[in-house]
């Protein structure tokens, strides 16, 4: 059985070699490895079916990592590989007369570290027993290690699909990292990015989103709670934002619209248009936040108008722009609402002035805002 091995990097015993499959894969980055396997001189080549043997199976296994196979030292001197390079092998590799040794070329140590290990594995399974695989027929009659077989303990057994493999490259980009992952399942090969903020950095994190990143920070209930403060919302908001559904949206969006204003949005605009209406309203649409913050952001509307326009987008399936034309709730400025107001008092027929104001503000809340309407009645003489 084996073990323990060391892994050794052998490239420069090949760096003048006349070998042309060594030279074509060293001058494409790649490198040389080399473990050394006690006493086992003669098992790698040995034939297990016609023109197969216990080498062509774990050369199977290198190629599942898009490598072209091994060199093993019962094939060697061979492919332009001299008595010479191989005397250099086997001495850097402390190897006796019955030792045998395997050669893998990688562009990186750890999908070499990655091979021999299963390598290995597979050897002292071929010492133990005779593997159960999983194996593919090929056109000359023999079979090739296509994947192990599940363990018996396993109620059911799933053979049908092949290694998953990950890879893990991480690339430091100061304020922050990308952590890139590379996945490999059979002929499928795919790459995701996950981006990691050192510190705290709001306008970094904003930055991030905007471009659609996927951030590992926003995994971490107190990084998002220190984002949501300097945002500007208070504590008791934040903890009902911290595990809603919509806390991504609730904060892109905050990037046009102040915090109180979002906050009315997702969690007080339907109670207020259930109580406007006397009606229950089951349903939350997020489209129609993304689409009336433009109409808050640029004073089309004042966010008391909000319910009603709500209501009858959910109720009625209209177009928000057209339930504000046909509800007249465009917000005034200044002197449109004072001409209103001035009409509207006439018609009032009281000098109360409790009462004026009273019914003012619940007449033009839905168009004007409170500071401005409170500006107007302050100057009627």
């Amino acid at each position: 059985m084996i073990f323990k091995t060391r892994i050794y990097d052998i490239t420069e015993i090949f760096k003048d070699s006349e070998s042309k499959l060594i030279n074509n894969n060293i001058q494409n980055g790649y490198r040389s490895y080399a473990i050394k396997l006690d006493k086992l001189k003669g098992l790698i080549g040995f034939e297990i079916m016609p023109n197969r043997r216990i080498g062509t199976d774990l050369a199977d296994i290198a190629k599942k990592f898009d490598l072209k196979g091994i060199l093993h030292s019962d094939e060697l001197p061979n492919y332009g590989i001299s008595n010479k390079e191989v005397e250099y092998v086997k001495k850097t590799l402390n190897c006796n007369e019955d030792d045998a040794y395997i050669i893998l070329l990688s562009k990186d140590y750890e999908t070499a570290k990655k091979v021999f290990y299963l390598i290995i594995d597979r050897i002292n399974q071929l010492i133990k027993d005779v593997p159960k695989d999983t194996r593919q027929a090929n056109e000359d009659g023999t079979t090739a290690f296509l994947r192990p077989q599940p363990g018996s303990e396993r109620m059911y057994p799933e053979t049908d699909h092949p290694y998953i493999f990950i890879d893990k490259r991480i690339e430091d980009k100061g304020d922050y990292e990308i952590i890139e992952y590379s996945i490999r399942y059979g002929d499928i090969k795919d790459k995701y990015e996950i981006y990691k903020i050192k510190k705290m950095d709001k306008d970094l994190y904003f930055k991030l989103l905007k471009e659609n990143k996927d951030i590992l920070n926003s995994i971490d209930p107190e990084f998002i709670k220190n984002i949501l403060r300097e945002i500007g919302f208070n504590q008791n908001q934040i903890e009902n934002i911290i595990w809603n559904e919509y806390i991504y949206d609730i904060i892109i969006l905050s990037k046009d619209l102040d915090p109180s204003t979002i906050y009315y949005l997702f969690f007080q605009m339907v109670g207020d248009a259930e109580n406007l209406y006397k009606e229950k309203i089951e349903d939350f649409d997020l489209n129609f936040i993304y689409d009336i913050k433009n109409y808050i952001k640029e004073k089309i509307i004042t966010k008391n108008a909000v319910p009603i326009i709500y209501y009858k987008y959910i109720k009625d399936k209209k177009d928000i722009r057209e339930i504000i034309e046909k509800e007249d709730l465009y917000k005034r400025d200044i002197n449109k609402l004072r001409e209103e107001i001035f009409e509207y008092i006439k018609t009032l027929n009281t000098q109360d002035k409790k009462i004026i104001y009273s019914k003012v503000f619940n007449k033009f809340k839905y168009i004007a805002d409170s500071k401005d309407i409170k500006e107007v009645l302050d100057n009627i003489k």
